[in-house]
């Protein structure tokens, strides 16, 4: 229902839930949430027509053999995709739920899914910037784009996956670029096993870069500081997601972050605008390292993370998991009897 009222919609939240036969905060985060997507609207609806866009590409670090594994995984992992046969996918799948798959930047000669691919992957970080700037703008406008080509088609909740071996140290290095962080405190084992010597190998490998780069990661403006950080550590992944959720802010339509390659664009996008807060949700606790840390610069503590599963699958997995449970729940709370309907029984 489309509520045509004219009192700001905070209002009419708190008129159209006081009737409700609900116990006052008994669904506790899932009444947070539903707020939080009905001012984004601009409206009370309990109808969420759902997009879920993962975007993929390769990284130089990767593909040169310093960090991961085999980067042709990211080409065979995204045609898995696309025929529905992975983790991501068969959850999307089973609820219903859309999405593609989009080539920012697969070390293909072929464009996979929707062609965007600016490059056959960035460049070795330990060496060189990831991308050029206008490499970065072919991204980042890729992912603005893709949102707002399905915001025309009605979509009003997007969801954000990615895929790409090496990304988990790239965002550790934007991680830390942006806030300052120690490697220490954002990189965690990705797809590496959790031991202490490949641990040491990916951390030093984050401080080297970081080293190499920090006189040109630099600027007054915030929103030009992230450009330059992402273009010069960070992956085409990181860069079109960050335009993905920038576009959310534009066209008012939440978003739900996956795990830490997503929670890392978040945390860049904020710096941004800074009303990306107000349209980000959160999905699951990854359990890699810098997730917390990435999640609290969007003003989202782990009391506020409803999936706590210890999952890194990327993809989107957790994300999809939230678009479906945000589904049930909004869709309850607009259809909920109210308590004088109750008591006439």
């Amino acid at each position: 229902m489309k509520d045509k009222s004219v009192l700001p919609i905070e209002e009419q939240l708190n008129r159209f839930l006081q009737p409700k036969c609900l116990i006052p905060g008994g669904l506790g985060v899932w009444e947070k949430y539903f707020r939080k997507i009905c001012i984004a609207w601009g409206e009370i609806s309990g109808e969420i027509r759902p997009q879920h866009i993962i975007f993929s590409a390769d990284n130089g670090c990767n593909m040169e053999g310093y960090v991961g594994y085999n980067y042709e995984v990211t080409q065979k992992q995204s045609r898995n995709m696309l025929l529905g046969r992975s983790s991501a996918t068969q959850f999307c799948n089973f609820n219903n739920i859309p999405y593609e798959v989009v080539d920012v930047g697969i070390a293909s000669d072929d464009g996979i899914g929707v062609d965007r691919k600016v490059a056959k992957g960035t460049k070795n970080i330990l060496n060189y910037p990831a991308m050029t700037e206008d490499e970065f703008n072919s991204a980042f406008q890729s992912g603005y784009e893709r949102v707002e080509h399905y915001v025309e088609k009605g979509i009003n909740l997007f969801s954000f996956g990615e895929m790409g071996l090496g990304n988990t140290t790239t965002s550790a290095c934007v991680l830390s670029a942006l806030t300052g962080a120690d490697p220490t405190e954002t990189v965690g084992p990705g797809s590496w096993p959790n031991k202490p010597d490949l641990m040491k190998r990916k951390i030093d490998f984050v401080r080297v870069v970081l080293d190499k780069h920090k006189t040109s990661i630099v600027s007054d403006s915030e929103a030009e500081r992230v450009r330059k950080i992402v273009a010069h550590v960070g992956g085409f992944d990181i860069a079109a997601i960050l335009g993905a959720m920038l576009a959310c802010v534009d066209f008012k339509k939440p978003f739900v972050i996956d795990g830490f390659i997503t929670a890392v664009a978040a945390a860049g996008a904020v710096h941004m605008n800074d009303h990306v807060k107000d349209y980000a949700l959160p999905s699951h606790n990854s359990r890699e390292k810098g997730t917390e840390l990435a999640l609290a610069e969007v003003d989202i503590t782990q009391d506020m993370v409803p999936i706590q599963a210890h999952m890194s699958m990327g993809e989107g997995t957790g994300a999809i998991l939230m678009v479906q449970m945000l589904k049930t729940t909004q869709h309850m709370f607009v259809n909920v009897g109210t308590f004088a309907d109750l008591m006439k029984l």
